[in-house]
């Protein structure tokens, strides 16, 4: 039975590696897979692939725009060459409507669907309208554990800082090209206690 998978975790939890990893199940079994991209996510200066600092190779992505239907191009890409599984990389940058749009696919064209991303922003207290989304239409919700980068207690947050100043407020989907090339600018898995109360 196919099913809408949110798989989330905080940041450097092994998300693409575990994507990318999937994708390669799939197609040593000679399965035909699509790996959708937001166009947002601009890291590696990599556009239409992905790339995981786990593994070597980078897999060839689709990149998709917020004006992108998911589920009417899941079904385009099906055309001749029947799919066998949609993945989606970084998932929190997809738009609510979206999200949606995937269940379909796996509702109408009994599509597995399995989404990797952030659950929440650098911002206190906020979720990313994609990860908002899934939370709420995916079937399986996994989480992909790591640690904290100042303890041993399981990281949960996404701390922020730019110019070593942490960052609670702002624009929630800023990536490393966002801001000024001149400031330092750092992602870090962290516990809420030391997402509240960060080293210096």
């Amino acid at each position: 039975m196919a099913k809408l998978y949110f798989r989330y975790g905080a940041m450097n939890s092994g998300k693409t590696a575990n994507l990318l990893m999937v994708a390669d199940n799939y197609i040593k079994q000679k399965k035909k897979v699509v790996i959708l991209k937001p166009a947002k996510d601009t890291r590696w200066g990599l556009q239409s692939e992905v790339k995981s600092r786990a593994i070597v190779d980078a897999f060839s992505a689709e990149l998709v725009g917020t004006d992108h239907n998911l589920r009417e191009l899941s079904e385009v890409r099906s055309i001749g060459q029947k799919l066998d599984a949609v993945l989606v990389e970084e998932a929190q940058f997809l738009s609510a409507a979206q999200v949606r749009q995937l269940a379909l696919v796996v509702d109408e064209l009994v599509l597995p669907v399995l989404c990797y991303g952030l659950r929440c922003s650098f911002m206190d207290g906020k979720l990313f309208e994609g990860s908002e989304a899934l939370m709420y239409w995916a079937d399986t919700i996994e989480e992909i554990k790591n640690v904290c980068q100042y303890c041993n207690a399981k990281a949960t947050k996404n701390l922020l800082k730019i110019n070593g100043v942490p960052q609670y407020e702002g624009e929630s989907d800023v990536v490393m090209g966002d801001v000024g090339s001149e400031a330092e600018i750092q992602f870090t898995p962290v516990c809420r206690r030391h997402y509240l109360n960060p080293p210096a």
